[in-house]
Parts: C-alpha cells; sequence; structure tokens
C-alpha cells in the first residue's frame, strides 16, 4: 500500500522503432513494446502532432488493425507507472490525481474533457521526446532500429543518479477509492470528489462507508452516546457543505444564495430540506415518513443544547424543538437507540441528495454502462 505523496515509479519496458526502406526510397517505420519486468503494466495509444498530443486510439488485436494515424501525426505508445495506474493534470484547475488510462472528468473542478487533455506534465514531456526520437530516426536511418529505454526510466526512481530528461514517474495521493457506479479507481489530493471516468462523487460513498459506520461501531462499543450524536451531526453537515459547494460552483446563483450554501451551516433542518427542494429540486425527504423527519430534526436540536449549553435544556430548545417531554434546566440523555435511528434517516436523506445532485449533473453512461455489462456476464459465468 503506497503513503501519501510517494513517488511511484514508472512500469519501464523497451519501446522500438524499425525503420526500413523500399527500393523506391519510400521509408517506413514499425512500433514495438516489450518489457521483462515484474508487475502490471497498462499501455494506451495517444496520436501526437508536433509533440503535442492531439487523440487517442486504440490498438489492433487479433484479426483487427490499429486505428489509422491522422495525417502527420506520430502514434504514440504510452505506459502505466508500476502500479498499473496514470497520473493526469485537468488543463483547468492544474491538479493532479491518478486514475486508469481514459479520464472523462477532473475529480477537482468537474471539467468534461476528452482523455489526452488530462496527461501529466511528466507524459507530456515523455510524448515530446518520443516524437523526437521518432523523427529523428525517419531523418538520419534508411534501415535500422532505435530503441527508447524506460527500464533507465523506472530504475531512477528512488536514486541518486541525474535523471533522463524524459524522466516519468507518477505521484500518491490521498483519497484512494473505487467508484461504485462505474469501477474505476482513483487516487486524488484531500477527501472528496467526482470519479474521473464516469463524473460520480464521492461524497455519499464516503459518508455511509466511513463516517457513518465508524460513528454505529463507537456506539455498539459504548461510547459516549451525546458525542456519537454530535458527529453524526457534524459529518452530516460537511457532507451537505461539499454538495452545497458543488452546486455553487456548477450553477448560476445571485450573491445571497451563495453566501448562505457556502458560509451558513446545515443544522437547521427545516431550513435546509426547503433550501434545496426550493432552489435545487432537490427533494432531501423523498420516500421518509414524517416520523423520521421529525426525529432528525428534534436529534439536531439536542445536539445544539449538548455543544452548546452543556445538554442542559433552555428556553430556545423549548421553543424551537416542540419538546414536551423535557423540562427547563433538565439535563438531556440520549439513547443508542435514537442515535441509530438518526444514522439510518440521515443516510436516506444523504441518497436523495446525491441523487438529486446527479439528476443536474449526469454520470457519464458509457463507463456506467460498461460497468453494468461487466457484472452480468459475471454472473452469468458463476452460474454455470
Amino acid at each position: 500500500m503506497d503513503t501519501e505523496f510517494e513517488e511511484i515509479g514508472h512500469s519501464g519496458g523497451k519501446v522500438t522503432f524499425t525503420i526500413t526502406t523500399d527500393e523506391e526510397g519510400r521509408c517506413m517505420y514499425q512500433i514495438g513494446y516489450g518489457s521483462s519486468r515484474p508487475g502490471p503494466v497498462t499501455l494506451i495509444g495517444i496520436y501526437a502532432l508536433g509533440g503535442v498530443p492531439v487523440g487517442s486510439y486504440a490498438f489492433g488485436g487479433i484479426g483487427s488493425a490499429s486505428d489509422p494515424s491522422p495525417s502527420g501525426c506520430y502514434p504514440v505508445i504510452l505506459a502505466s507507472d508500476s502500479q498499473g495506474k496514470f497520473g493526469h493534470k485537468c488543463p483547468q484547475c492544474r491538479k493532479y490525481w491518478r486514475s486508469g488510462p481514459w479520464p472523462n472528468v477532473c475529480p477537482y473542478c468537474a471539467l468534461r474533457a476528452p482523455s489526452h487533455e488530462f496527461l501529466s506534465e511528466a507524459q507530456l514531456r515523455y510524448v515530446n521526446h518520443y516524437c523526437e526520437v521518432l523523427q529523428d530516426a525517419l531523418t538520419d536511418l534508411e534501415n535500422g532500429e532505435v530503441e527508447i529505454d524506460m527500464d533507465e526510466v523506472a530504475d531512477a526512481v528512488g536514486s541518486g543518479s541525474e535523471k533522463p530528461s524524459f524522466y516519468v514517474s507518477e505521484e500518491s495521493q490521498q483519497k484512494k477509492f473505487t467508484c461504485p457506479v462505474c469501477d474505476e479507481y482513483n487516487d486524488i489530493l484531500g477527501r472528496f470528489g467526482y470519479c474521473s471516468s464516469c463524473g460520480t462523487r464521492n461524497d455519499l460513498t464516503d459518508f455511509e462507508e466511513n463516517s457513518v459506520q465508524t460513528i454505529r461501531e463507537r456506539l455498539n462499543a459504548g461510547n459516549a452516546l451525546e458525542k456519537c450524536l454530535r458527529d453524526a451531526a457534524s459529518e452530516f453537515d460537511s457532507f451537505m457543505g461539499q454538495i452545497a459547494k458543488e452546486l455553487v460552483n456548477n450553477i448560476p446563483l445571485t450573491e445571497k444564495r451563495k453566501q448562505r450554501l457556502l458560509k451558513n451551516r446545515f443544522y437547521n433542518i427545516e431550513e435546509v430540506c426547503d433550501i434545496f427542494k426550493s432552489w435545487f429540486d432537490i427533494d432531501l425527504c423523498k420516500g421518509m415518513k414524517k416520523g423520521e423527519y421529525d426525529h432528525v430534526a428534534l436529534m439536531f436540536h439536542r445536539r445544539h443544547v449538548h455543544e452548546h449549553n452543556g445538554g442542559e435544556v433552555d428556553e430556545k430548545y423549548l421553543s424551537d424543538s416542540g419538546d414536551t417531554k423535557v423540562r427547563l434546566k433538565q439535563h438531556l440523555r440520549e439513547t443508542q437507540e435514537d442515535v441509530h435511528m438518526l444514522l439510518s434517516c440521515l443516510v436516506k436523506m444523504s441518497r436523495n441528495v446525491h441523487e438529486g445532485f446527479h439528476e443536474i449533473f449526469p454520470p457519464f453512461p458509457e463507463p456506467v454502462e460498461a460497468f453494468k455489462e461487466k457484472k452480468a456476464r459475471i454472473a452469468r459465468y458463476s452460474q454455470k
């Protein structure tokens, strides 16, 4: 398991250009790739014009040829890092991440662009070097071979030796997650972001599998109920804040509405439900029973008392919550059952928010459908 910001070496291998000249003086070339190094490697094809990537291409297989090169372009073979992944850099926000070979979306700013526009700076240097070597070989050789030794690049990782001018390595980031919708691996800076393949946000998965699960485990282990209640509300507030920020970044809003979404918290459930329903047609309470909504509202009022009043009931709590089961100055005591119920209700609300957000910003259908078909094939095979 790689750590944060660890350098990840190239997968190595050798690219060979074989130059031949026929009797009529026509110069031709073939490109080959070989590797004897252990470990995973993924190869992709990029078209480059004058050393600048302009598109992608599919390799030929048995009984099929590779895509024909556009006029003036060289087909470039680009290999992954030693973990089978690729580094990427967004041309808009300039931020870096790692994933599979063909991103469609920047996980940070949500820019949608052709995959070849997300190459990292190291990959761009390599593509330029590759084209220069091939061009020089075509100019200087009638017949012969020229080689780009990427094993030399791979061996230079972590060494004190001078790096090649086209040195390629990648860097692990902080949050590693596999998208549950399209099965793409992502390694991003920070905690929250979009899947770079299909564009699905990871906030919901993080909330359910990390935040909620951790709090449930603490509840079952006998941890302080009031602390678990406060943390549940805080994690939901964080989830809502991330979605609100993305809505602000991608939807034109008045300055007043922007400031409400960016500056204020999301503990007032009645206000939050109204804002998301009236502004974005996102219904937090879709499919929920009234008792579930009322429970969330009550527990968030109780959170405020624990957070700001030492757990003692005051006039504000009695007025705002409508709770008639407690009296002024009474010390509130929570139950494990109530906090578990709160977590279940918050999961329902979060799923509604996630679904509503992606109705506004739908994921790319191709990787999603490809993963569904893959799962269906596996299911059929397992039944045989």
